[in-house]
Protein backbone atom coordinates (compact mmCIF):
# COMPACT_ATOMS: atom_id res chain seq x y z
CA UNK A 1 0.00 0.00 0.00
CA UNK A 2 2.53 2.64 1.08
CA UNK A 3 4.47 2.06 -2.43
CA UNK A 4 0.64 2.70 -4.49
CA UNK A 5 0.48 6.16 -2.22
CA UNK A 6 4.08 6.94 -3.27
CA UNK A 7 2.98 6.46 -6.77
CA UNK A 8 -0.17 8.59 -6.54
CA UNK A 9 1.83 11.27 -4.68
CA UNK A 10 4.38 11.21 -7.34
CA UNK A 11 1.68 11.37 -9.99
CA UNK A 12 0.69 14.35 -8.63
CA UNK A 13 3.68 16.45 -10.02
CA UNK A 14 3.79 14.67 -13.60
CA UNK A 15 0.97 15.57 -16.24
CA UNK A 16 -2.20 14.14 -16.41
CA UNK A 17 -2.84 10.95 -18.92
CA UNK A 18 -5.39 9.03 -20.12
CA UNK A 19 -5.22 5.61 -19.11
CA UNK A 20 -3.27 4.04 -21.24
CA UNK A 21 -3.37 0.34 -22.83
CA UNK A 22 -0.99 -2.36 -21.46
CA UNK A 23 0.77 -3.67 -24.33
CA UNK A 24 3.83 -6.36 -24.55
CA UNK A 25 5.63 -3.22 -24.62
CA UNK A 26 4.78 -1.32 -21.99
CA UNK A 27 6.10 -4.56 -20.20
CA UNK A 28 9.14 -4.04 -21.92
CA UNK A 29 9.81 -0.92 -20.31
CA UNK A 30 9.53 -3.09 -17.09
CA UNK A 31 13.03 -4.00 -18.26
CA UNK A 32 14.99 -0.93 -16.76
CA UNK A 33 13.69 -0.70 -12.98
CA UNK A 34 13.97 -4.67 -12.92
CA UNK A 35 17.61 -4.24 -13.91
CA UNK A 36 18.23 -2.07 -11.73
CA UNK A 37 17.11 -4.11 -8.83
CA UNK A 38 19.46 -6.48 -10.56
CA UNK A 39 22.63 -4.35 -10.01
CA UNK A 40 21.30 -3.31 -6.73
CA UNK A 41 21.13 -7.35 -5.57
CA UNK A 42 24.97 -7.98 -7.17
CA UNK A 43 26.20 -4.73 -5.15
CA UNK A 44 25.11 -6.21 -1.78
CA UNK A 45 26.99 -9.26 -2.93
CA UNK A 46 29.96 -6.95 -4.50
CA UNK A 47 29.45 -5.59 -0.40
CA UNK A 48 29.45 -9.28 1.40
CA UNK A 49 32.54 -10.61 -0.72
CA UNK A 50 34.61 -6.93 -0.13
CA UNK A 51 33.89 -6.71 3.67
CA UNK A 52 35.06 -10.75 4.11
CA UNK A 53 38.02 -9.71 1.89
CA UNK A 54 38.56 -6.54 4.56
CA UNK A 55 38.25 -8.85 7.23
CA UNK A 56 40.81 -11.46 5.67
CA UNK A 57 43.37 -9.22 5.08
CA UNK A 58 42.99 -8.05 8.89
CA UNK A 59 43.63 -11.08 9.89
CA UNK A 60 46.58 -11.60 7.64
CA UNK A 61 48.54 -8.72 8.83
CA UNK A 62 47.57 -9.50 12.42
CA UNK A 63 49.39 -13.02 11.68
CA UNK A 64 52.83 -13.30 13.17
CA UNK A 65 55.36 -12.75 10.83
CA UNK A 66 57.20 -16.52 8.98
CA UNK A 67 60.68 -16.64 7.12
CA UNK A 68 60.32 -15.88 3.45
CA UNK A 69 59.98 -19.02 1.22
CA UNK A 70 63.13 -20.23 0.22
CA UNK A 71 61.03 -20.98 -3.38
CA UNK A 72 59.67 -17.64 -3.42
CA UNK A 73 60.93 -15.54 -6.37
CA UNK A 74 58.49 -13.05 -6.43
CA UNK A 75 55.60 -11.14 -4.72
CA UNK A 76 53.15 -12.71 -6.57
CA UNK A 77 54.13 -16.03 -5.20
CA UNK A 78 52.59 -15.02 -1.66
CA UNK A 79 49.32 -13.18 -0.91
CA UNK A 80 49.72 -9.29 -0.58
CA UNK A 81 50.66 -8.08 2.46
CA UNK A 82 51.75 -11.15 4.16
CA UNK A 83 53.93 -11.15 6.95
CA UNK A 84 57.65 -12.44 6.54
CA UNK A 85 61.17 -12.32 8.16
CA UNK A 86 63.98 -12.25 5.91
CA UNK A 87 67.64 -12.06 7.20
CA UNK A 88 70.49 -11.11 5.23
CA UNK A 89 72.50 -7.19 4.31
CA UNK A 90 71.67 -4.25 2.65
CA UNK A 91 73.46 -2.96 -0.49
CA UNK A 92 73.00 0.55 0.45
CA UNK A 93 75.23 1.79 -2.46
CA UNK A 94 72.73 1.30 -4.84
CA UNK A 95 68.96 3.18 -3.51
CA UNK A 96 66.07 4.26 -5.37
CA UNK A 97 63.43 6.76 -4.68
CA UNK A 98 59.40 6.51 -4.57
CA UNK A 99 57.98 9.19 -4.51
CA UNK A 100 57.17 12.17 -3.47
CA UNK A 101 54.76 10.40 -0.78
CA UNK A 102 53.48 11.71 2.71
CA UNK A 103 54.14 10.40 5.51
CA UNK A 104 52.22 7.13 6.64
CA UNK A 105 52.15 7.32 10.86
CA UNK A 106 49.46 3.99 11.24
CA UNK A 107 52.42 2.43 12.97
CA UNK A 108 54.30 5.35 14.62
CA UNK A 109 54.16 4.60 18.25
CA UNK A 110 53.80 7.98 20.64
CA UNK A 111 57.24 9.04 21.51
CA UNK A 112 58.89 6.52 18.90
CA UNK A 113 61.45 7.60 16.68
CA UNK A 114 59.61 9.68 13.87
CA UNK A 115 56.68 10.70 16.13
CA UNK A 116 57.31 14.39 15.49
CA UNK A 117 56.32 13.80 11.99
CA UNK A 118 52.81 13.57 13.86
CA UNK A 119 52.38 16.60 15.05
CA UNK A 120 50.52 19.20 13.49
CA UNK A 121 53.37 21.40 11.41
CA UNK A 122 53.05 24.35 13.00
CA UNK A 123 53.68 22.39 16.12
CA UNK A 124 56.66 20.05 14.83
CA UNK A 125 60.01 20.77 16.78
CA UNK A 126 62.88 22.76 14.67
CA UNK A 127 65.42 20.34 14.76
CA UNK A 128 63.46 19.29 12.14
CA UNK A 129 63.30 21.74 9.33
CA UNK A 130 66.09 21.80 6.70
CA UNK A 131 68.94 24.18 8.00
CA UNK A 132 67.90 26.48 5.37
CA UNK A 133 64.72 26.99 6.14
CA UNK A 134 62.81 28.56 9.09
CA UNK A 135 59.95 26.56 9.14
CA UNK A 136 59.62 22.99 8.99
CA UNK A 137 58.34 21.25 5.61
CA UNK A 138 54.95 19.14 4.99
CA UNK A 139 55.34 15.87 5.37
CA UNK A 140 56.34 15.06 2.08
CA UNK A 141 59.04 12.75 0.97
CA UNK A 142 60.45 9.50 -0.30
CA UNK A 143 60.28 5.80 0.11
CA UNK A 144 64.10 4.49 0.22
CA UNK A 145 63.99 1.55 -1.51
CA UNK A 146 67.40 -0.74 -0.81
CA UNK A 147 68.66 -3.80 -2.63
CA UNK A 148 69.02 -6.71 0.20
CA UNK A 149 70.85 -9.86 -0.23
CA UNK A 150 69.19 -13.20 1.66
CA UNK A 151 71.47 -15.29 3.62
CA UNK A 152 71.37 -18.49 2.70
CA UNK A 153 70.96 -17.59 -0.87
CA UNK A 154 74.19 -16.91 -2.16
CA UNK A 155 73.82 -13.88 -5.17
CA UNK A 156 69.90 -13.52 -4.64
CA UNK A 157 68.72 -10.18 -3.72
CA UNK A 158 65.13 -8.81 -3.15
CA UNK A 159 63.69 -5.14 -2.88
CA UNK A 160 63.51 -4.05 0.52
CA UNK A 161 61.32 -0.85 1.16
CA UNK A 162 62.98 0.36 4.55
CA UNK A 163 60.57 3.58 4.91
CA UNK A 164 60.06 6.88 4.48
CA UNK A 165 62.44 10.04 4.61
CA UNK A 166 61.75 14.05 4.06
CA UNK A 167 63.11 15.51 0.89
CA UNK A 168 65.93 16.94 2.26
CA UNK A 169 67.52 13.50 3.48
CA UNK A 170 67.14 11.51 0.31
CA UNK A 171 70.75 11.45 -0.30
CA UNK A 172 72.64 8.73 2.17
CA UNK A 173 74.83 11.48 3.55
CA UNK A 174 72.67 13.14 5.45
CA UNK A 175 71.70 10.11 7.37
CA UNK A 176 75.06 7.81 7.50
CA UNK A 177 74.45 6.63 10.78
CA UNK A 178 71.11 5.16 9.88
CA UNK A 179 72.64 3.04 6.63
CA UNK A 180 72.92 -0.11 8.19
CA UNK A 181 75.95 -2.65 7.93
CA UNK A 182 76.14 -6.61 8.55
CA UNK A 183 73.61 -9.27 8.94
CA UNK A 184 70.60 -8.15 9.94
CA UNK A 185 66.97 -9.52 10.30
CA UNK A 186 64.11 -7.65 9.86
CA UNK A 187 60.38 -8.36 9.10
CA UNK A 188 57.05 -6.57 7.19
CA UNK A 189 54.86 -7.03 4.62
CA UNK A 190 54.67 -8.48 1.12
CA UNK A 191 53.52 -5.90 -1.84
CA UNK A 192 52.48 -6.00 -5.24
CA UNK A 193 53.28 -4.14 -7.92
CA UNK A 194 51.04 -0.17 -8.25
CA UNK A 195 49.16 0.58 -11.49
CA UNK A 196 51.31 3.77 -12.97
CA UNK A 197 49.32 6.80 -12.92
CA UNK A 198 48.41 8.06 -17.04
CA UNK A 199 49.93 11.17 -15.76
CA UNK A 200 53.14 10.04 -14.79
CA UNK A 201 56.12 11.23 -15.95
CA UNK A 202 59.69 9.60 -16.06
CA UNK A 203 62.01 11.61 -13.34
CA UNK A 204 64.93 12.57 -13.86
CA UNK A 205 68.01 10.94 -12.12
CA UNK A 206 68.47 12.85 -8.83
CA UNK A 207 72.42 12.52 -7.96
CA UNK A 208 74.24 12.24 -4.30
CA UNK A 209 76.53 14.40 -3.19
CA UNK A 210 79.03 10.87 -2.09
CA UNK A 211 78.54 9.78 -6.42
CA UNK A 212 82.20 8.17 -5.74
CA UNK A 213 80.58 5.48 -4.01
CA UNK A 214 76.67 6.19 -4.76
CA UNK A 215 74.85 5.30 -7.69
CA UNK A 216 72.49 8.26 -8.53
CA UNK A 217 69.62 7.99 -7.16
CA UNK A 218 66.71 6.79 -9.94
CA UNK A 219 63.38 7.66 -8.75
CA UNK A 220 59.73 6.11 -9.22
CA UNK A 221 56.08 7.32 -8.74
CA UNK A 222 54.80 4.47 -7.87
CA UNK A 223 55.86 0.40 -7.04
CA UNK A 224 56.81 -0.43 -10.46
CA UNK A 225 58.81 -3.61 -9.10
CA UNK A 226 59.32 -5.65 -11.97
CA UNK A 227 61.24 -2.51 -13.36
CA UNK A 228 62.95 -1.63 -10.38
CA UNK A 229 64.32 -5.26 -10.37
CA UNK A 230 65.56 -5.28 -13.78
CA UNK A 231 67.24 -2.36 -12.89
CA UNK A 232 69.68 -3.45 -9.60
CA UNK A 233 69.40 -7.32 -11.26
CA UNK A 234 67.07 -7.92 -8.12
CA UNK A 235 64.01 -10.68 -7.53
CA UNK A 236 60.85 -9.19 -8.26
CA UNK A 237 60.11 -9.23 -4.93
CA UNK A 238 59.40 -6.20 -2.19
CA UNK A 239 58.51 -6.24 1.15
CA UNK A 240 58.02 -2.89 3.36
CA UNK A 241 59.65 -3.28 6.48
CA UNK A 242 57.64 -3.03 9.69
CA UNK A 243 58.11 0.09 11.99
CA UNK A 244 60.24 -1.70 14.27
CA UNK A 245 62.83 -2.40 11.27
CA UNK A 246 63.40 1.84 11.97
CA UNK A 247 66.80 3.17 13.54
CA UNK A 248 67.51 6.32 14.69
CA UNK A 249 68.87 8.67 11.10
CA UNK A 250 67.58 6.57 9.25
CA UNK A 251 63.97 5.86 6.93
CA UNK A 252 61.06 5.54 8.91
CA UNK A 253 59.43 2.48 8.79
CA UNK A 254 56.14 0.97 9.06
CA UNK A 255 54.95 2.45 5.58
CA UNK A 256 52.32 -0.03 5.11
CA UNK A 257 48.69 1.13 3.98
CA UNK A 258 45.65 -1.60 3.42
CA UNK A 259 43.27 0.65 1.35
CA UNK A 260 40.33 -1.22 -0.47
CA UNK A 261 37.26 1.21 -1.65
CA UNK A 262 34.35 0.13 -0.16
CA UNK A 263 31.15 2.08 -2.01
CA UNK A 264 28.83 -0.49 -2.13
CA UNK A 265 26.72 1.06 -0.09
CA UNK A 266 26.12 4.22 -1.51
CA UNK A 267 25.88 1.52 -5.16
CA UNK A 268 23.05 -0.23 -3.42
CA UNK A 269 21.06 3.23 -2.74
CA UNK A 270 21.57 4.25 -6.01
CA UNK A 271 20.20 1.38 -8.36
CA UNK A 272 17.59 0.68 -5.90
CA UNK A 273 16.57 4.15 -6.17
CA UNK A 274 16.62 4.27 -9.59
CA UNK A 275 14.47 1.06 -9.86
CA UNK A 276 11.68 2.30 -7.26
CA UNK A 277 11.64 5.67 -9.63
CA UNK A 278 11.36 3.63 -12.58
CA UNK A 279 8.63 1.57 -11.13
CA UNK A 280 6.37 4.35 -9.66
CA UNK A 281 6.50 6.31 -13.00
CA UNK A 282 5.13 2.64 -14.68
CA UNK A 283 2.45 2.36 -12.42
CA UNK A 284 1.52 5.91 -12.81
CA UNK A 285 1.75 5.84 -16.73
CA UNK A 286 -0.06 2.46 -17.13
CA UNK A 287 -2.04 1.69 -14.24
CA UNK A 288 -3.62 4.96 -12.64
Amino acid sequence: MSFLLFARRLSFYLPKRTKRRITWRAYALLVLPVTCYGLGYWQVQRRRWKLDLLDQLDRTIAATPVPLPSTAEASTDLPEYSPVTVRGCFDHSRELLIGPRPLITDFIKPGGYGSEWCLPQTHRPKSLAHEASSEPPPPFGYFIVTPFFLEGRPGTSILVNRGWVPEYNRDPVSRKQGQIKGIVELSGFIRYPEKPSIFAIKPPLLQCENTEHQVPHIQFSCRHIDKMARTFGTLPLLIDANYESTVADGPIGGQTRVQLRNEHASYILTWVSLGVVGTALWINYFLL
